[in-house]
């Protein structure tokens, strides 16, 4: 018999490479603009297979960590500064609805609660004993149009009320509650071929290109109260800017 958590955590094995690999820029042991060692040698040294370090340096570059050269091989990124740029929350829908292009009808959620990552934890750039982790796969007639990936710090559900009993309360904060009031909105659009992967549960696209958007959402005293990946395949969105 098949065992589900099994399954998941030999999927998720890249994520704990990455954080293997996060972690070891931070500390130096990576500094900026230097290489990384080549991915055969770097799989020895993590003992992982070239697929699974594949997955987590695309996560990387994805989060701005690490560049590609094609031909030479991956380069630690110099670290920018974050939080620029915000705007008011309420200038924003949700970036599934705002630049899918096909409406969802249905959303399958899924959470769990863990202690953080450093990584996490420095996404959020604050302590939190636990962080929420929230999956959604957004539908049309039961087909999977787009993924959201969310971290919350745990503080943040007992501040805002939602009963985790209730998962409508939760969705219903992630994808409305968090744009409204004196909320700050900060958004990265950027090409993204980890869609499917990061998904986990459902392929998004045959074409292994999407659209991801980065997102984070800050309370009026610059606190990190949500923060997320939302991925839309190629083929499926469109952005329209008005100014």
């Amino acid at each position: 018999m098949a065992n589900p958590e099994k399954e998941r955590r030999n999927k998720l094995k890249y994520v704990r490479v990455y954080d293997q690999l996060y972690e070891m820029i931070q500390n130096g042991t990576f500094p900026p603009e230097t290489r990384l060692p080549s991915e055969t040698v770097l799989a020895q040294q993590l003992n992982v297979s070239r697929m699974t370090l594949r997955k987590a340096l695309t996560l990387l570059q994805e989060d701005e960590l690490t560049r590609n050269v094609q031909g030479v091989g991956h380069f630690v990124c110099s670290q920018s500064e974050n939080g620029q740029g915000m705007l008011p929350a309420n200038a924003f829908q949700h970036p599934v609805y705002s630049y899918c292009t096909e409406h969802p009808d249905s959303v399958e959620m899924a959470f769990r609660i863990e202690p953080p990552s450093k990584s996490i934890a420095d996404v959020l750039k604050q302590y939190t004993p636990a962080v929420v982790i929230v999956d959604r796969w957004y539908k049309q007639r039961q087909q999977p149009l787009a993924y959201s990936l969310s971290f919350l710090p745990i503080g943040l559900i007992e501040q805002e009320k939602i009963d985790l009993n209730d998962s409508q309360q939760l969705q219903g904060y992630l994808e409305s509650r968090c744009y409204e009031g004196t909320n700050r909105c900060r958004r990265i659009c950027s090409h993204s071929t980890a869609g499917n992967f990061t998904a986990l549960t459902y392929t998004l696209s045959e074409k292994d290109s999407f659209l991801l958007v980065q997102e984070t959402i800050y309370d009026a005293e610059g606190n990190i109260l949500v923060s997320s990946k939302h991925y839309i395949p190629s083929e499926l969105f469109r952005i329209e800017i008005l100014y």
